[in-house]
Parts: C-alpha cells; structure tokens; sequence
C-alpha cells in the first residue's frame, strides 16, 4: 500500500511538472478550457438562451463569426478594424477593414461627383456589430462562386488554429459559406501583431503560393480579362521589368535608385528568400502576384489597392473623396506617378503623362496587336 502511494504521489509531480513545462496550448490551438471563450454550452449563455440565426449555427457568444474575431482583434492584436476611417491602425500589411465605413473613396477625377463608399475598398465581412454587410455590388466573389452572404474572417483563416500563415485555410471545405478550396495556403512571414507598422526595412514575406491561394475564391481574374483589365497574376518577374523596379527611386528619381534598396511594401512581390527585412529588389525567382497590387483584407483605395488605381498623382490619394491618405513610399516629388510605373517607367515615359494608367489600359478599348494594352499581356 504505502509503494502504491509513492507512485501516486509521484506520478501527480510529474503530471504537474510537466504542466508547468508545456503549458496548456494558445488560444487558438484547440487548448484546453478554451472553447467556452466563443462557444455556448447548449445554445445558452450566463443562463439565457441565445436567439438562433443563420450567422450563428455553431453555438457562438456573440452573432456572427466576425464579431466574435473582433471581440479581441478589432483594437487589439492586429487591429484589423481599429479606430476610424480617417485614422486606421498602423498598418501590418494585409490593410484594415475600417476603411468600410468611409463615404466615399473614389479619388479619380470625378470623384466627388460619383461617391463610392468604403465597401468598395474591402472585403466585406459580414460584422453586424459594425454595422457592415456583404458586398452590395458583388453576390458572389468577382472571378468566382464564393457566396458574399457568407464572407467572414473564418472564411480565410481557420479559428482553431493550424500550421500555415495566419491560420490561413488550405485544401478542403471551408465551413463558413459550405465552401471548398482547391489550393493550399499560401508561405510567408509577418510582422508581430503588436509590434510596429510595416516599413522598407520591416515588412511581410511573401514567399510563395498568394495567387494560386486568392483562386480558391477568385480564379485567375485578371489574367482572364474580367473586369475589362488585363495582367499577369502569377508569372515570374522578366529582367527588363526587374531592372526597372531596381532602378525607379520615384518621379524625380526615376533610374537611379539603388538596386539593394529598392524594395517597397508598397509594391511587394513574391519570392521564396524573402525576409521582413530584405531591402533589394526582385531575383529571377521573384514573381508578380495578388498581393503585389491589392491589401488581403483592404484599403481606402477602391478594389483593396495598394496605391489608388485612378488617381495621375498618388501624393494627392484622399484629396478629393476625403478619405484616408494612403502614404506615398517617395517623397521626393510633389507630383507622384502611379505605382505602375515601378515596373513600367520604360514603357511609360513618353505617354500617359496626363492621366491613370488604367484610364487607357483597359482589355477591349487598346487591345489592337501591338497597341499600348497588347505589351501587358501574357503570351
């Protein structure tokens, strides 16, 4: 009797050193005790029933999936939806949904008289706390069939946590929307999420695999030509534009910059060496993709725009919607072109002084063999 207790006692140490060794897993690794942080025990919650709704079959504390993210994330721990339209959180580099509840964002030159609101520049995550619907213009993701009714941040990233990026989902069913993936998750590195903003010298790694992942919801979108706008999405970066990205330093220095500073998180591209602090521009192995153009979750540019696609002078973003300012990686210049021109100044230096890019490059409008369209397009 008194060895069995022995080997009681000892076996209750152990257990409670190896507690202390391995505490219980984070919040989102399936940790013991957690569940009940956003679930309800038999649809109740302090004693009260929780009133059913077709946002809320999975037993949640709070309404929908996204307010639930946001009870911790909204201010806090990425600040994904942090303060106001005007004065969004610093940026991580996926962007913010705050930009949602602008009144306009439309800063091309008819801007002011053709408002377009800040859903226009987001993903619109249905967040009934911030009074913010599905996409009123889209019932489905452009390119493909993801239904907008049921976009939620549990759409992209996985709640119960899993080994890729920011939990980002890979193969398989997505529940929120009875949605499948066909494409696995995308590599990359971040920045902390209560660390500081993004800069030249520390920003997000974009490794491999955005495109193909941006597919499981939107296909090759403009690859194929919808939305009347034609681009490479997912091609290795050729020399002649590598070079032009290395060499363009901004409008008043536009082939002089320094090819082991010229990276941007402005205009950042995919490559399997990257690292939150790389400063140089693309290798032969880096590749154009989704990101290099568009924020994940979005911006106060229209289309989630890393820069706003309509404006001639990206120094002059909100001037005429009123909206966020979204900041200029050069400041040398009063007058800044388009970010485009990081990768096309030789292509561009002779026209199109005057107006947006996408004011004439447009799929259907200069698209005759060799006219202006036809050197965008993929072979």
């Amino acid at each position: 009797m008194m060895k069995l207790k022995f080997c009681m006692r000892f076996m209750l140490l152990l257990i409670a050193t190896i507690a202390v060794i391995n505490p219980a897993r984070a919040f989102h690794d399936k940790g013991a005790a957690d569940c009940s942080m956003c679930h309800t025990m038999h649809n109740s919650e302090n004693g009260m029933p929780v009133n059913p709704t077709p946002d809320n079959n999975y037993l949640l504390v709070v309404s929908s999936a996204t307010d639930l993210c946001l009870s911790c994330h909204q201010s806090d721990n990425g600040s994904v939806w942090a303060q106001n339209p005007v004065n969004p959180a610093p940026q991580l580099g996926s962007g913010n949904f705050i930009f949602g509840g602008a009144p306009n964002i439309n800063d091309s030159p008819n801007g002011n008289l053709v408002p377009l609101t800040g859903s226009h520049g987001i993903h619109n995550c249905v967040a009934p706390s911030r009074n913010s619907g599905p996409d009123p213009v889209h019932m489905a993701a452009p390119g493909g069939a993801y239904p907008s009714s049921e976009l939620s941040c549990t759409s992209c990233h996985d709640p119960h946590g899993n080994e890729n990026y920011r939990m980002l989902r890979g193969v398989g069913n997505v529940p929120a929307g009875n949605f499948n993936f066909m494409y696995p998750a995308p590599e990359a590195e971040g920045l902390t999420l209560s660390g500081q903003a993004e800069s030249i010298t520390l920003h997000t790694a974009y490794k491999s695999g955005w495109s193909n992942w941006c597919a499981n919801c939107h296909g090759y979108y403009h690859e194929h030509a919808q939305d009347l706008f034609e681009h490479p999405v997912n091609d290795a970066i050729e020399g002649e534009y590598r070079l032009a990205y290395e060499r363009y330093a901004g409008s008043g220095n536009p082939i002089g910059g320094n090819a082991f500073e010229s990276y941007i998180p402005e205009l950042p591209f995919e490559d399997v060496s990257m690292t939150t602090t790389t400063s140089s521009g693309p290798t032969p192995l880096s590749r154009i993709a989704c990101i290099t153009c568009h924020r994940a979750h979005g911006s106060s540019a229209t289309d989630l725009g890393r820069w706003d696609f309509r404006e001639l002078n990206i120094r002059q973003d909100g001037h005429i919607s009123g909206s966020y300012p979204l900041p200029s990686p050069y400041i040398t210049q009063a007058s800044e072109r388009q970010l485009c021109v990081k990768c096309h100044e030789p292509q561009v230096r002779q026209h199109g002084l005057t107006k947006a890019c996408i004011e004439c490059h447009r799929f259907g409008t200069l698209s005759e063999p060799g006219g202006p369209i036809d050197q965008f397009k993929k072979p």
